[in-house]
């Protein structure tokens, strides 16, 4: 387990996500469900970067889970937009985001080593090091809108040596 105990730069903003979150993985957690965090919370997590800012939150989960999990986001009056073609679901709330994109899809040969963080109560599964790294030296390539945040990103992760234990 990896303890984030410091806050991003949008630390208000930062907190109410917290709690969106929790309560999207309550409710994945309750259809057995286990989205696997990446991205910019992620990233943030193994920098300690106070200075970045998390403004929403990206998660991976097997693609036939959004069968079921539109009907509660339904049930339970919380906004979604679905992009088949794309394969994500953005779950949405005020000014936040969820993104859970397919696995299958966008990382369909992640590795199975997973670490957990524990953001000051917000516990969650994520991407190893390593896989962070490929994911986004791989988006720095392929992607047309940010390669060159994609690939600051990945060259700070390459020089990460990980924490572990409260800070």
């Amino acid at each position: 387990m990896i303890f984030v105990k410091t806050f991003p730069r949008n630390k208000s903003t930062f907190i109410r996500l917290k709690s969106f979150c929790k309560e999207i993985l309550t409710l994945c957690k309750n259809l057995g469900v286990t989205p696997i965090a990446y991205g910019s919370l992620i990233y943030f997590g193994y920098t300690r970067d106070r200075t970045f800012p998390v403004h929403d939150v990206d998660f991976l989960i097997p693609e036939r889970a959004y069968k079921k999990l539109i009907p509660v986001l339904r049930k339970n009056k919380l906004r979604y937009r679905y992009y088949q073609e794309w394969h994500q679901l953005h779950i949405l709330k005020s000014r936040m985001k969820i993104d859970l994109d397919s696995q299958e899809f966008w990382q369909p040969r992640l590795s199975k080593r997973f670490t957990f963080f524990d953001f000051d109560g917000l516990v969650v599964k994520a991407v190893s090091l390593e896989s962070l790294q490929k994911i986004y030296k791989r988006a720095s390539k392929e992607s047309k809108e940010k390669p060159r945040e994609y690939l600051k990103k990945f060259q700070t992760l390459k020089g990460i040596k990980l924490h572990r234990g409260k800070t």
